[in-house]
């Protein structure tokens, strides 16, 4: 019985390391809650993406939301109910794992209907603009790097569009 109350808790715990809602966010789900339209001068730019390309995926991505909305609004009281098991004295650790349990279902279920909406963004590139993508696809798995080093001081932290950070020199 402990074994499997340690279990429930670390799973519970691994979904609150996920952040506010989850993995992708807020809401906890990728794309939720998207109440305007997201800045997109910077990928424009670089992947010299077209004015009618900026608005195809930003109406994909408004379909994506109101696909997952259902998802959203069934994983939201379970998170919460979940949080408040968490900070109670007294869990119930049976509760936990079935919200648990509960939210990964969800989770399962938004999973291809996000991976169905990112295929069809990208198709909405051209070949040289899905090789770019991929240079920047590389360059976000240094993400975690480049925190760590901002941390240490040894980058420093970009001041706004356009700027790059860099090496932090003496």
């Amino acid at each position: 019985m402990t074994f499997r109350l340690i279990t429930i808790a670390l799973a519970a715990t691994a979904l609150f390391a996920q952040g506010p809602g989850g993995p992708g966010g807020p809401g906890g789900f990728r794309g939720h809650g998207m109440s305007a339209p997201a800045k997109t001068n910077e990928v424009q730019s670089y992947l010299s993406l077209t004015d009618a390309q900026i608005s195809s995926l930003q109406q994909l991505r408004t379909a994506e939301a109101a696909a997952l909305k259902p998802i959203y609004q069934q994983s939201g009281p379970l998170r919460q109910s979940l949080r408040t098991q968490e900070q109670g004295s007294s869990a119930d650790a049976a509760e936990v794992g079935k919200l648990v349990l509960s939210i990964r279902s969800l989770e399962a279920q938004a999973a291809p209907i996000r991976a169905s909406y990112q295929q069809q963004a990208l198709a909405v590139l051209s070949a040289d603009q899905k090789t770019k993508l991929a240079a920047l696809q590389s360059a976000a798995a240094l993400m975690p790097a480049i925190h760590e080093a901002t941390a240490l001081n040894l980058l420093t932290q970009p001041r706004g569009p356009g700027s790059a950070g860099g090496v932090a020199t003496q």
